[in-house]
C-alpha cells in the first residue's frame, strides 16, 4: 500500500493515501474562461512522480526536470511486510535512500553508507526489490523476455493516452512478446510459453531469411555451392601439391637475370650467323662466276675480218688481256680469303653458342626446380584464400542442410509446445478462471450484462502463432466509453487477485480513463472500485477534473468528496501540485 507522497521542497503538495478509494481532483475556478485549462496542475505529474519513486527512468517529457533539479521525492510504501520510506532525487536518480524500522528484514537487504549514515539501494537493486515484493519476480532468474517490475507496474499505474487504448498493453507499439509474457504472468498462466514460442519464431525468421536470399539469387543454391566446392577442392589439391614440392633458391632472381642475358647473347649470335651465311653464299657465287677473258682476242677477230694490226698494237692488246687476268685472279683470292674468314667467324659463333647454351641449360635446370621466395608466397596466399573460400562454401552448405533439419525440428517442437501449452492451460484453470470471473463481475457491476475475458490457446482458438490470445468483450463495446471501461474492469480484476495473494495492492488511473465515458458508468466505476478495494484490502487511486465527478449519478449513501485526498486548482500557480505551473510536450510510457 502507498501511504503518502511528498517532496523536499515545501511548495509540493503532499498527499496521504488511505485504503480503498482515493481521488485527486483538479478544481476549476468559477471565473475561468473557456480557453483556460487544468493541464499543468499536476494530476498526471503525480502519477509520473509515483512511477519515478518506483524506479522509472527520469525523462524530461514526464516531469519539469529543469525546474525541480534539486528536489527529492519521498514515498511511504509497504514492501515485504514492512513500511518504509524511499527517497529518490532528481539530481542523483541512481540512488534510492530508504528508511524504516526493519530494513534488514526486507527480501533484498539495502546497502549502508557509513560516512553519511543511511541505507540505500542502487537503481537496479531497487527495481529488483519492488519486483520481489509486489509481484514475486525471482531476482536470481534472468531469461530473455521475462517479465520485469517496470513492465508489470505499468498495468497498475497507467499513464499517457496510449495506455488507455487496450487492456493488454500500456503504450503504443508495445511488442507482442512483451504483451504475451506480461499478461500471461498477471493472469496466473505459464509465462514461459510465450518466450518459447518467440524463440521458435526467431528460428523460423532466420530460416526464412536464408530461403528468401536463395530464391532472390542473393545467395547460391545448394547445387551451386556443391559445384563450387568440387572446383575449389580440385584446385587446392593441385596447388597444395605444387606447394609441397616448391623449392626456393636464395639467388633465384640473379640466376634468372643470367639466364636472360645468355638467351639474349644466343639470339644475337644466331642472328649474326644468319647474316654471315647470306654473305658467304653471295661470295661463293661470286667466286664461281669470276673467270679470265675468252682466249679469242680482239686481233684474231679483226684478222678474220681481213684486217691486220701492227706488231706494236698487238703488244698493247696482250698487255691489256694480261691485266684483266690479274684483276680476276686477285678478286678470286680476295673472295676466297673473305669466305674463309666468314666460315671461321660462323664456326666461332657456333662454338660460343654451344658453350653458352650449355651454361644456360645448367641455369635453366636450376630455375626449373627452384622458384623465387615471392612466388612461393604468392602461391601460399592463393592456397590460403582458396581454403578460406572453401571453408565458407562448406559452411553455407552446412547451413542449408541444417536449415532443412531445423524446419523439421521446428514443426515438431511447435506441435509439442502447442500440446504443452494446452496441458498447462488446463492445469492453471483455477487461476485464470478466477481472472475471468473477476472481469465478468466487474463488467456486470457497470452494465446490465456481464462482459467476457477471453483467453485462447493454440488448440482452443486462433492465436496467430502466439502462445495465447487475449480479448475482452462487453456489450455495446463499440463506443469509446465502453472501451475504456474494459480497461477499468481488467485492471480492477488484476489488483483484486494480487492483493488477495499478498502482492501489489494499489491501482492508479489517470483521468484519461474516464474521458468519453457515460457519467452513469463513471459513478458505477467509482462505487464498485471503492467497495472492491475495501473488500479485498487494496487502494484505488484516480484523478479527476472536478466537473467530471458524476455527483448526480452516485448513490445517496456514496459521498465522493469523502474520498478526495488532494485538491489542485488553477486559481493561483501555488495551488498546483508543484506550486508553479508548467507545460510538457508529451507524456512518457511509464516503463
Amino acid at each position: 500500500m502507498i501511504h503518502g507522497l511528498y517532496a523536499s521542497d515545501k511548495r509540493f503538495k503532499s498527499v496521504i493515501f488511505n485504503e480503498g478509494l482515493n481521488i485527486i481532483v483538479a478544481d476549476r475556478k468559477e471565473d475561468s474562461g473557456s480557453k483556460d485549462s487544468r493541464n499543468g496542475l499536476g494530476k498526471t505529474s503525480l502519477l509520473n512522480i509515483i512511477h519515478f519513486c518506483l524506479g522509472s527512468d527520469l525523462e524530461k517529457s514526464s516531469l519539469p526536470v529543469e525546474d525541480i533539479s534539486d528536489w527529492t521525492f519521498y514515498i511511504d510504501i509497504d514492501l515485504g511486510g514492512e513500511k518504509i520510506t524511499a527517497g529518490r532525487s532528481i539530481g542523483d536518480p541512481g540512488i534510492i535512500c530508504v528508511d524504516g524500522s526493519n530494513l534488514l528484514n526486507l527480501p533484498l537487504v539495502p546497502e549502508y553508507n557509513e560516512n553519511k549514515g543511511f541505507y540505500y539501494y542502487k537503481h537496479k537493486d531497487w527495481k529488483n526489490l519492488l519486483g520481489i515484493s509486489l509481484f514475486n519476480i525471482p531476482s536470481t532468474t534472468h531469461i530473455k523476455y521475462m517479465p520485469t517490475f517496470r513492465t508489470l507496474i505499468s498495468y497498475f499505474i497507467r499513464t499517457g493516452i496510449d495506455a488507455y487504448s487496450t487492456p493488454f498493453s500500456f503504450y503504443k507499439n508495445q511488442s507482442a512478446i512483451q504483451i504475451q509474457v506480461a499478461n500471461a504472468f498477471l493472469l496466473g498462466m505459464n509465462w514461459l510459453h510465450p518466450i518459447e514460442v518467440q524463440k521458435l519464431k526467431e528460428k523460423e525468421k532466420s530460416i526464412k531469411m536464408v530461403d528468401g536470399a536463395i530464391k532472390s539469387g542473393m545467395r547460391p543454391s545448394k547445387g551451386e555451392l556443391e559445384a563450387e566446392k568440387v572446383r575449389l577442392q580440385h584446385e587446392l589439391e593441385i596447388e597444395e601439391k605444387a606447394l609441397s614440392t616448391f623449392k626456393v633458391h636464395p639467388q633465384y632472381r640473379v640466376i634468372q637475370e643470367k639466364a636472360d642475358s645468355l638467351t639474349k647473347s644466343i639470339h644475337l649470335l644466331a642472328d649474326e650467323n644468319i647474316i654471315l651465311r647470306r654473305k658467304l653464299d653471295r661470295y661463293e657465287e661470286s667466286v664461281q662466276s669470276e673467270k679470265a677473258p675468252d682466249n679469242l682476242s680482239v686481233a684474231d677477230l679483226y684478222e678474220e675480218a681481213g684486217l691486220h694490226f701492227s706488231s706494236a698494237l698487238k703488244k698493247t692488246l696482250e698487255e691489256t688481256r694480261n691485266f684483266h687476268n690479274e684483276i680476276v685472279r686477285n678478286r678470286k683470292l680476295f673472295l676466297e680469303a673473305e669466305i674463309e674468314a666468314i666460315k671461321n667467324k660462323i664456326g666461332n659463333n657456333e662454338k660460343y653458342m654451344e658453350n653458352i647454351s650449355s651454361e644456360r641449360a645448367e641455369i635453366m635446370e636450376v630455375l626449373s626446380t627452384h622458384h623465387a621466395l615471392e612466388e612461393y608466397s604468392m602461391l601460399q596466399n592463393r592456397v590460403t584464400e582458396k581454403k578460406v573460400h572453401l571453408e565458407k562454401t562448406l559452411q553455407m552448405i552446412s547451413e542449408i542442410q541444417e536449415m532443412s533439419e531445423k524446419k523439421k525440428e521446428i514443426r515438431s517442437e511447435r506441435i509439442e509446445l502447442d500440446s504443452k501449452i494446452q496441458r498447462d492451460f488446463e492445469e492453471s484453470r483455477p487461476r485464470w478462471e478466477k481472472a475471468v470471473n473477476g472481469f465478468n463481475d466487474n463488467s456486470q457491476a457497470l452494465y446490465n450484462e456481464p462482459g467476457y475475458l477471453i483467453i485462447n490457446t493454440p488448440d482452443g482458438g486462433r492465436v496467430s502463432g502466439n502462445a495465447y490470445s487475449f480479448d475482452v468483450d462487453i456489450p455495446r463495446s463499440n463506443s469509446e466509453g465502453v472501451g475504456k471501461m474494459k480497461i477499468f474492469c481488467y485492471d480492477l480484476m488484476l489488483v483484486d487477485i494480487f492483493s488477495v495473494s499478498g502482492g501489489i495492492d494499489f491501482l492508479i488511473h489517470d483521468s484519461t480513463m474516464f474521458d468519453g465515458v457515460d457519467s452513469r458508468q463513471i459513478a458505477h466505476a467509482l462505487e464498485h472500485g471503492h467497495y472492491k478495494a475495501r473488500e479485498s484490502g487494496f487502494q484505488y487511486i484516480c484523478t479527476f477534473n472536478s466537473d467530471m465527478i458524476p455527483y448526480s449519478d452516485l448513490s445517496d449513501d456514496f459521498k465522493a468528496d469523502d474520498f478526495i485526498c488532494l485538491r489542485l486548482n488553477d486559481k493561483n500557480p501555488e495551488d498546483s501540485l508543484f506550486g508553479f505551473q508548467f507545460e510538457l510536450s508529451k507524456r512518457n510510457t511509464g516503463i
